[in-house]
């Protein structure tokens, strides 16, 4: 399983994600979530992907942040609250890489030379996989072996509950997902050999669950100060790997979140990865990165640091910009707000640039691998019973004026999320019924639906007058008087969507729904949005959150075992389909491609969420600087990145 979600707004330029993937590792989010600044497939104002010129070895950047929207979990095995591309592929993956890597150079695809590991190889039943470790180093010396890629397996096995990446069996229908469907996994100097209980598409398991561990070095082994642990080298799945790993959990996961410990923390300057941490503010969100000079990879940071600067809104960052690219604190990757953008010309991004004259350019824009939407809440106590009416959501979806908010709001900087897997860009498998699927905006008819469905729809908000489980009644759980109404929380500090949320409310009341807006800061948004359980009590409060939406990594094979099955870690909106559950067990099992076609088609008819446009970031360059063409998967390269003569 995998999910990643990506924050909505502004990507700071050259960004990779929240979760690489809600990753996987899903973010809740929605269309809005920016793309990443730096990605670039053209650059320069006309072509290629920045400075022209010889390569200059040194220098800073300074990357500014979307507003609001900074990292707050450093250690790479984050909660459900944690999951997203902003922690996981904009920060963490800097430091700790992924046994597999993908996006490089904008392509859908996993990059082997970047990858910790070899292809793995399957034995002639299918149920045995091995994966052979490159010779790798951390940052201490010591070599990345399998024994750290089962350190993190065994921590998944055992802190299920606290996993992000965690999908729970269903047994009705015999579905068990990572780490369930794993029987046996071993270590040996640089081989990962794991037995599996259970039949496997090997494509899936190979780009949604072997793509989301990542090794841990031994020095994060401990229960405390000084206090060794043996969770990396205890048996999988024996009692004592299940209290020793949680007891690991307890002291590791505590560490994560304080801020000020960072960059001096004898754990995490343990890294693998081309970066690491040479400061943290977790007040500001301030936070800056240095070469790993112990990397091991095939590309060596050619900047001596890269600077992330934090705003508390899109106009104070424009401003900055406006300010121009040469002084000492100028920003050399940044983002223009929508509002001040020129109109899309997708021959030339940088024609109409406002701050040409500023030193900036305007590349061509990353599409990335996403569907961008807002969550509803299916266990919330008023809300819920509504959402569960398939009626109704089609009614709220068909409100929504996704080309209108590209070509209005957005001037052509976006495109529309039409289905569970993105068309847009190319190399998803996609049914024929998935090629064809088109946004729809059609509040005439949503009002009809509302009305043919028990409602009084003569006032804002409708009401329910014909309650009861009929064809045309209300629905379950919807007594008579309920009102068609939900509150919805947005990000702040961005103009753009104010508008955006404005313009959603006024088309929902023209079908009779009264849609309450508020706005909240990025990371409030992202703290509220967890699952309802009795644990939990105030995951059941919220109704409606506009955080981002889902960037398909590390669940690469877009199937919806981590996103949309019962249970699944990111599925903190509760939604469950049991017809729509043995469709996506059916592309885990199986290698046949018509299995997934199915689960497509199945889902184009429920509704899940609220699918909303996806916006192109409006990205301005400092002209001096040369970036990576970009990664559909919002991750951050910066390695990539150099000034020129």
């Amino acid at each position: 399983m995998s999910r990643k979600t990506k924050p909505v707004g502004p990507k700071p330029a050259a960004a990779k994600p929240v979760a690489r993937g809600l990753t996987k590792a899903v973010v809740l989010v929605t269309a809005i979530a920016a793309a990443t600044a730096c990605s670039s497939s053209q650059g320069g104002g006309t072509a290629g992907n920045g400075a022209a010129g010889t390569p200059v070895k040194g220098g800073v950047v300074r990357v500014a942040e979307a507003p609001s929207t900074f990292p707050d979990a450093i250690w790479p095995f984050d909660t459900p609250a944690q999951v997203s591309t902003v922690n996981t592929s904009e920060f963490q993956q800097l430091f700790y890489r992924p046994l597999y890597y993908w996006g490089l150079n904008d392509k859908v695809s996993l990059d082997p030379d970047v990858s910790l590991a070899d292809a793995p190889t399957w034995s002639a039943d299918g149920r045995t996989v091995t994966v052979q470790l490159k010779p790798w180093k951390w940052s201490d010396g010591e070599s990345v072996t399998a024994q750290d890629a089962l350190f993190w397996i065994n921590m998944a096995k055992a802190e299920t509950s606290n996993s992000g990446y965690y999908t729970p069996p269903n047994p009705s229908i015999g579905a068990k997902y990572f780490p369930d469907n794993v029987a046996t996994a071993t270590a040996s100097g640089q081989t990962l050999t794991m037995t599996l209980n259970t039949a496997v598409g090997q494509t899936w398991f190979t780009d949604d669950e072997l793509s989301q561990i990542t090794p841990m070095p031994l020095a994060w082994d401990v229960t405390g100060l000084g206090k060794k642990g043996s969770c990396a080298s205890d048996a999988f799945g024996s009692d004592a790997a299940r209290s020793d790993c949680t007891a690991d959990y307890t002291y590791l996961s505590a560490q994560s979140t304080k801020g000020a410990d960072f960059a001096g923390s004898p754990l995490w300057s343990v890294v693998d990865g081309p970066w690491k941490l040479k400061d943290y503010n977790g007040t500001s969100g301030a936070w800056g990165i240095v070469p790993n000079s112990a990397y091991s990879g095939p590309q060596k940071p050619y900047l001596d640091e890269v600077d992330f600067v934090p705003y508390t809104s899109d106009t104070t960052e424009y401003a900055d910009l406006k300010a121009g690219s040469g002084g000492a604190n100028a920003i050399d990757v940044g983002y223009l707000p929508v509002e001040d953008a020129p109109t899309f010309n997708a021959k030339n991004p940088d024609a109409g640039n406002p701050l040409s004259s500023a030193g900036y350019y305007v590349p061509a824009p990353t599409y990335l691998d996403e569907i961008s939407y807002y969550q509803i809440n299916f266990a919330n106590p008023a809300a819920g019973p509504l959402f569960k009416q398939p009626y109704f959501t089609k009614a709220v979806q068909d409100t929504v004026d996704q080309q209108g908010i590209i070509d209005g709001i957005w001037k052509g900087w976006g495109y529309p999320s039409t289905a569970a897997v993105p068309s847009i860009p190319a190399g998803n498998p996609l049914s024929p019924k998935s090629q064809s699927e088109k946004a729809v905006y059609d509040p005439a008819a949503a009002k009809q639906s509302l009305r043919s469905h028990g409602w009084n729809t003569d006032s804002v908000p409708a009401v329910c007058t014909d309650p009861g489980t009929g064809p045309n009644q209300c629905g379950a759980g919807i007594a008579a008087g309920t009102k068609a109404a939900f509150t919805l929380d947005y990000p702040s500090g961005q103009a753009n969507l104010d508008t955006m949320a404005a313009d959603m409310r006024s088309d929902a009341a023209k079908a009779g729904i009264a849609i309450t807006m508020v706005s909240q800061t990025q990371n409030t948004i992202g703290n509220e949005g967890v699952a309802c359980t009795a644990a939990q009590p105030a995951g059941c409060q919220w109704q409606a959150l506009l955080y981002g939406g889902w960037v398909y990594s590390p669940d690469y094979y877009p199937t919806g075992d981590a996103l949309f099955a019962t249970g699944a870690g990111p599925n903190v909106w509760s939604f469950s389909d049991p017809k729509l559950d043995q469709l996506i067990v059916r592309t885990t099992t199986g290698n046949d491609v018509n299995d997934q076609y199915a689960y497509e088609d199945y889902l184009a008819g429920d509704q899940p969420v609220i699918y909303n446009p996806n916006l192109l970031p409006v990205d301005e360059i400092t002209k001096k600087l040369h970036l990576d063409p970009g990664d559909p998967f919002q991750g951050y390269e910066p390695e990539y990145w150099y000034y020129t003569k």
